[in-house]
């Protein structure tokens, strides 16, 4: 192989690349990394930010959490490539289920309907071993930092996406446990354009 060509090969990947610069997000649960990105806030609360992402085939979204926060999130989506709007669930768990049917929400924690998902992935919130209680074992989770999910155009389409955040297990400025909903109920949900 010619040498020129090697390192002018070299020299043009150095020059794509900001070393040691993230140029996509990593599902950690951080939402740190989207400035630089240029990511932008798409939904908000007083406490709570979502920021937003997207290359030629993926959307990223991500939240940071106040502390002592779970930061579940039931997350609905309404885009070009579904049939039907589906529910998007966080928690110690992941699912789906299309938002008007109320027979597809698994019915318990061992239900064979979690972890079906497609096109789509979240860090989860994260178990923590087990304590001693008088009604026996109870599961520990550890509060996170942040949620981060990452979505396939593929399989939801470009266009107009609508989304409606209820992000659940959020410590509050009061110390309280909250549900936040991005955009209220009473507003349309947020739509975002998806190239």
């Amino acid at each position: 192989m010619n040498l020129n060509f090697l390192l002018l090969g070299l020299a043009g990947l150095l020059a794509a690349t900001q070393v040691g610069a993230a140029q996509y997000p990593l599902l950690d649960g951080r939402c740190d990394e989207y400035p630089d990105l240029g990511a932008r806030v798409v939904a908000e609360s007083e406490i709570i930010s979502v920021l937003f992402f997207q290359d030629a085939d993926y959307v990223w979204l991500c939240y940071t959490l106040p502390d002592d926060s779970y930061g579940t999130l039931d997350l609905e989506v309404d885009s070009p490539g579904l049939a039907d709007p589906v529910n998007l669930h966080v928690s110690a768990q992941l699912g789906e289920w299309r938002v008007d049917h109320p027979e597809e929400v698994p019915t318990s924690a061992a239900s064979d309907r979690w972890w079906k998902v497609q096109g789509w992935w979240s860090n989860a919130v994260s178990w923590n071993g087990t304590r001693e209680t008088d009604d026996g074992p109870r599961q520990n989770f550890r509060a996170s930092e942040g949620r981060e999910l990452q979505l396939s155009k593929a399989r939801f389409g470009r266009g107009s996406w609508r989304l409606r955040f209820a992000i659940g297990s959020v410590r509050d400025t009061d110390g309280e446990m909250k549900r936040i909903v991005l955009p209220p109920e009473e507003r349309e949900p947020v739509v975002v354009e998806i190239f």
